[in-house]
């Protein structure tokens, strides 16, 4: 996450504010990709409790929709309505992009409002108290920002215009009563669109501050693991790898291809400190550490380990062939000196190599430390092995 977020706080995570989206398409996406599961379980109990709402009522509420007012054409499509809530919340675990699942949210709304209205029409002329369980679908609708603000408006208006149509045509109210009808969908979208939009906002602004603090986390994870000076990896980050070299050391047991530990330290590194100070000392330290890095193979790792001492690992590696790439870098480091200013330094540097065993990591840097030192004791600028 931490990689992937430094990657998109890299675009612009703007908010636009009258759209409630933000600016940047790509942004856009991953924010609702972020929030698909979470979406799905929401979806899946909006549908739920509307199964379970609609069933209740039906059988138990008296006053309004109790199921023996109702004709039998009603109650055929109040067994729709929970049917098809019950298949949408099981079929939502099947979707598999933010795009399917607007798409079915969309075709399950429009289900939903048609047969909220053929309710409407089968019902008796003068009655309208339905009207309120419209006012809490519209909210609902538009406070689970399962869909843009966009469409959420397009569908919440369309919505109340389809509404007051079918009363206005089909039912028999007085004048004041379609107005009542007519200002709680108003009332309804109206507040509808203030909770959508300040939800839309909120959500986006704590993904906002949530990839910050995933680049914060991930930022000071690396600098953990890294060495300040050289950016090589530090004696921290080789021991979160050691495991993972343990397992090849396991899968290479008795075959050529081993994992080989290196040992490195420059030579006469505290003279060149003391004749020319810490400053030149760390320039020479940042070129070696470079010198390493270029030297080996992309799937070999270098690591500062304290001071002027570097561990290799060559993992899938036999000794002949580590030895050799070792001894070029020796012979490259004698042919070459390191410019610092008016300054032309040589760097030259002893190596001890060893074999990783299943074993402590502890043991193996303490087998390729003595034959480092072996290096040292036979005149430096060599490399000894140690088995």
């Amino acid at each position: 996450m931490g990689a992937f977020a430094a990657k998109l706080l890299n675009q612009d995570m703007s908010i636009e504010r009258y759209a409630c989206q933000f600016k940047t398409l790509q942004v856009e996406k991953v924010f609702l990709q972020s929030k698909f599961v979470k979406d799905k379980k929401i979806a899946q109990f909006l549908a739920c409790l509307i199964a379970i709402v609609t069933m209740s009522v039906t059988f138990f509420d008296r006053m309004i929709i109790q199921a023996e007012f109702w004709p039998d054409i009603a109650m055929i499509g109040r067994a729709v309505t929970v049917a098809v809530c019950a298949l949408s919340a099981i079929g939502l675990n099947y979707i598999k992009t933010p795009s399917q699942l607007r798409a079915v949210i969309v075709g399950f709304m429009v289900f939903l409002f048609l047969n909220m209205q053929f309710m409407v029409i089968t019902y008796e002329r003068h009655y309208i108290l339905h009207m309120f369980f419209d006012v809490i679908v519209l909210i609902t609708f538009y406070f689970s920002t399962l869909l843009s603000m966009k469409l959420s408006i397009l569908l919440g208006v369309a919505y109340s215009m389809l509404a007051v149509s079918v009363i206005y045509i089909n039912k028999d109210i007085t004048t004041h009563s379609f107005y009542v009808v007519i200002l709680a969908h108003l009332a309804a979208n109206l507040a509808g669109m203030i909770m959508a939009a300040h939800e839309h906002i909120l959500r986006r602004e704590l993904f906002v501050r949530n990839t910050q603090l995933a680049q914060l986390a991930h930022e000071m994870k690396t600098q953990a693991l890294k060495d300040s000076l050289t950016q090589l990896p530090n004696r921290r980050a080789f021991d979160n790898a050691y495991p993972e070299y343990q397992r090849l050391t396991q899968q290479q047991q008795g075959e050529a291809k081993q994992v080989c530990v290196i040992l490195a330290d420059i030579d006469y590194f505290k003279r060149v400190n003391d004749t020319h100070g810490h400053e030149v000392g760390d320039v020479v330290l940042q070129r070696f550490s470079a010198f390493l890095t270029h030297s080996l193979r992309t799937s070999d790792d270098v690591y500062r380990f304290g001071g002027e001492e570097f561990v290799i690992v060559l993992p899938l590696c036999s000794v002949p062939d580590a030895t050799v790439i070792i001894n070029s870098m020796i012979s490259r480091l004698n042919s070459e000196v390191c410019e610092v200013g008016e300054l032309s330094l040589p760097i030259r540097a002893s190596f001890g190599l060893t074999v990783m065993q299943e074993e402590p990591k502890k043991s193996v840097i303490s087998r390729a430390d003595a034959a480092l030192y072996q290096a040292k004791d036979a005149g430096r600028n060599q490399l000894v092995i140690k088995l």
